[in-house]
């Protein structure tokens, strides 16, 4: 099993209680309004929304994958942070058992906020995660931070 980590910092005029609310509470029914090719629906397999749960997602035609199952691993509301793992599907490819992505929402002096958000890659055997997956992660992420963001400021 190999572990691969990526780490990306993004600022944001948003307030972190705003910005986590959005991309961490509410995104399963806000992203397909804001960004429709993103994904198609997100329906809850087991719990109720809260750690523990497990949620299967159809990805949109913006998308190269079809599904994703993810499991919420971390909602912490105080400190704004949130994680899950991504734990089946065809974005795992045939070689990721599976990936972790964290995010924490650090307030800063003038209102907004740091985001940080580190995603971990879990391989099965010794399979390496090709740098251009990594970059396709680290983008996608950023795409749907970045018109969540536009949409919280225009609204």
């Amino acid at each position: 099993m190999g572990v691969q980590k990526s780490e990306v910092e993004a600022t944001s005029s948003v307030s972190a209680e705003k910005l986590f609310k959005a991309l961490c509470l509410d995104i399963d029914t806000l992203l397909p309004q804001v960004v429709p090719g993103a994904i198609k629906s997100a329906e809850i397999l087991e719990g109720d929304g809260g750690v523990g749960t497990v949620k299967l997602i159809h990805l949109g035609d913006a998308s190269p994958f079809k599904t994703m199952k993810q499991k919420v691993d971390v909602i912490d509301k105080d400190s704004f942070t949130y994680s899950y793992t991504i734990i089946d599907g065809d974005i795992l490819l045939d070689f990721v058992e599976s990936i972790n992505n964290h995010f924490t929402y650090v307030p800063t002096a003038d209102g907004g906020c740091t985001v940080k958000s580190t995603i971990t890659f879990t391989t099965k055997g010794d399979a390496v995660v090709p740098e251009e997956n990594i970059k396709f992660a680290n983008d996608q992420n950023l795409a749907i931070f970045k018109a969540i963001e536009a949409h919280l400021i225009a609204n």
